[in-house]
C-alpha cells in the first residue's frame, strides 16, 4: 500500500505515533485523536481541532459505555441500505461543506 507508515502495539495497546503522522494531524502534546470506524478501517483525526461541544462529547461518552456494555448489539449496515443510499447519492458530483446554503431548506 503506497504511503504506509507503521507503529507498534505494546503489551499494554499502546502505540507513538510516527513523526509523519503527527505532521499531518497536526497533532501536538495532549491533544484529543478521533476515530471514525468505516467496515474493517479506521480514520484517525486530530479531534483537538474540533470545538468542544459538551452536549457531543456527553452523548459519545454514553455511546461508548452502551457499546462497551452491550457489543451484541452492534451490527453493520444492512447491503440493500447501503446500495439504495449509494444509488441516490451516485449524481451528487462533489460537496462543498463550507459552502453557504441558499435558498429553503427543509430538513
Amino acid at each position: 500500500m503506497a504511503g504506509l507508515v507503521t507503529s507498534k502495539v505494546t503489551e499494554r495497546n499502546q502505540t507513538t505515533l510516527p513523526p509523519s503522522i503527527r505532521a499531518v494531524l497536526g497533532i501536538k502534546a495532549g491533544e484529543r485523536l478521533g476515530y471514525v470506524i468505516q467496515g474493517t478501517r479506521v480514520i484517525l483525526m486530530n479531534a483537538s481541532a474540533a470545538e468542544d461541544d459538551p452536549v457531543l462529547d456527553g452523548f459519545l461518552q454514553f455511546l461508548a459505555r452502551d457499546i462497551e456494555a452491550h457489543p451484541e448489539h452492534i451490527a453493520p449496515i444492512p447491503a440493500e441500505l447501503l446500495a439504495q443510499a449509494q444509488a441516490l447519492t451516485r449524481d451528487a458530483g462533489p460537496i462543498d461543506h463550507d459552502a453557504p446554503i441558499e435558498g429553503e431548506t427543509v430538513l
